[in-house]
């Protein structure tokens, strides 16, 4: 019993030397952990949401930058590709597909030269997702795509983002202001906080934000998906009364001339 302690014992520190090694080598040190806090972590979508802000603060280790990023959940997507037919009218030619590709991609930096030789940014995803048919011009679709994104508040890269304090005790203390899209949808949100160092992360860490829906929405949505016989009946009583009530305005309106 005592030989088999010995060898888990043994076993035990090999791994956990090895996983120091390949840590180190991808430049992240397990010497270095970072907290942070969301303010709130939680972000409800009620009738009157037009989007929203979370203030992250924290700390990072003397001598590093923070940056931040906020992703959501990975999913394809598809997209109608238009183009001439017969070379004269504009309509659906094909489909394309983004494979695994984010809902929602942010990142909050004091400085965007931070990101560029880090896994993070837009060039980095470009290069972690997928298009079919492969036969497409990816950087052309891609460059689309970001368009369509940034235009939606979906993505985006806000530099000037992080306002720090003074250096206490080998860290210095940060802030930042996480402004959420009106189109954000309800789900759960990663936040992700990286200590950057001579171009390497040093130090990571990440938090959980939920976006709830509540009020209105959340009762539609609740009668279309749940209670879809209801949601029907409910949906011609109101187009029918909408109606009613409009006949008779405009028809009030003519009487009065």
């Amino acid at each position: 019993m005592k030989r088999l302690l010995k060898k888990l014992a043994i076993k035990t520190m090999i791994i956990g030397l090895g996983l120091s090694m390949v840590l180190m080598l991808n430049g992240i040190s397990m010497g270095e952990s970072l907290k942070f806090r969301l303010e709130p972590n939680v972000v409800i979508i009620g009738a009157t949401y037009n989007g929203a802000t979370v203030r992250v603060t924290g700390e990072v280790p003397q001598g590093c930058e923070a940056v931040i990023y906020v992703t959501g959940r990975r999913r394809d997507t598809e997209f109608k590709k238009k183009g001439k037919a017969l070379g004269l009218l504009w309509m659906n030619i094909g489909t394309v597909v983004f494979h695994d590709v984010p809902n929602l991609y942010l990142i909050f930096t004091s400085d965007q030269a931070h990101i560029k030789s880090l896994p993070i940014g837009f060039e980095a995803l470009k290069k972690e997702i997928s298009i079919t048919p492969e036969s497409e011009d990816k950087d052309f679709l891609f460059r689309e795509f970001l368009k369509l994104k940034t235009k939606e508040g979906l993505y985006s890269i806000n530099k000037d983002a992080l306002k720090y304090g003074k250096n206490i005790n080998g860290t210095k203390s940060f802030t930042c202001t996480v402004t959420l899209p009106s189109k954000l949808v309800p789900g759960d949100y990663e936040v992700h906080l990286a200590a950057i160092n001579s171009g390497k992360v040093v130090a990571f860490a990440k938090e959980k934000l939920k976006a709830e829906e509540k009020g209105l929405p959340n009762l539609v949505a609740s009668l279309a998906f749940q209670h879809s016989t209801t949601y029907g009946i409910l949906a011609t009583v109101i187009a029918i009364i909408a109606g009613l009530i409009m006949g008779i305005i405009f028809k009030g309106g003519k009487g009065g001339h």
